[in-house]
């Protein structure tokens, strides 16, 4: 698997949990550990950024409740320390040392009129959405697809010709005018980038398509298409 399927492996089961549902937030944590410990490379900047840093003094001072009972949570503003304070944090309700719903309920309680969905909501915008964007931007910085010159030059082929093939159907996928024009941007950029041999480039583009298809499902595929390229 090369470096970008597996960061895409990771980006994956974070959108899969931010689109969960409350009643299975203890499922998708696991889910996201059980990914993570599957992928070394993940693995060792967890490892890195974890190194000397102390979680139960970091959460003492992050996780706060007043005298009055008003409850405040924070993240740490370095990203090194918030990669290691939201894995120890997501390890802990794993397993169990920390109950995953009695802290939601204490640090994202929902107001009277809320459902328990939008505690969970709001615990996946804190929490998992800046993971995922830290792990990303350490990771490409770290491992920018880092394959033999005949793989790479064979997958820039792949993808511009992939492209060309997308671009001819472009009408079929019916999307707004403005939907259309995004789209046809961020595919002449791949292109120009994979013609360019720009590989950080490439893996940028390729997030910014997988996050475009999810908003716009009928390109589903035509993400799907570009990633078997690198396969």
């Amino acid at each position: 698997m090369s470096n970008i399927q597996d960061l895409m492996q990771f980006n994956n089961v974070c959108d899969e949990f931010i689109e969960g549902k409350y009643i299975l937030a203890d499922i998708k944590i696991a889910a996201l550990l059980k990914v993570i410990a599957a992928n070394e490379k993940i693995k060792n900047i967890i490892a890195s950024c974890s190194e000397n840093f102390n979680f139960n003094r970091m959460f003492a001072q992050l996780a706060v409740e007043d005298e009055a009972g008003n409850c405040k949570f924070a993240l740490p503003n370095a990203e090194e320390d918030k990669i290691a304070f939201i894995f120890g944090l997501l390890y802990r309700f794993d397993n169990k040392v920390i109950d995953l719903y009695q802290f939601l309920n204490k640090f994202f309680r929902a107001d009277d009129d809320e459902s328990a969905g939008k505690e969970f909501l709001r615990f996946a915008e804190t929490i998992i959405i800046p993971f995922k964007s830290a792990i990303n931007n350490i990771y490409s910085n770290r491992h920018i697809i880092k394959e033999s010159e005949d793989y790479q030059n064979d997958c820039f082929n792949k993808i511009m010709q992939c492209v060309q093939n997308i671009a001819k159907q472009i009408d079929s996928f019916k999307l707004k005018a403005n939907e259309k024009e995004e789209f046809i941007m961020l595919l002449n950029s791949l292109y120009l980038a994979s013609e360019s041999n720009d590989k950080k480039l490439v893996y940028s583009l390729m997030i910014g398509i997988d996050y475009f298809s999810k908003c716009n499902k009928r390109t589903r595929n035509a993400y799907l298409s570009l990633e078997e390229c690198f396969e």
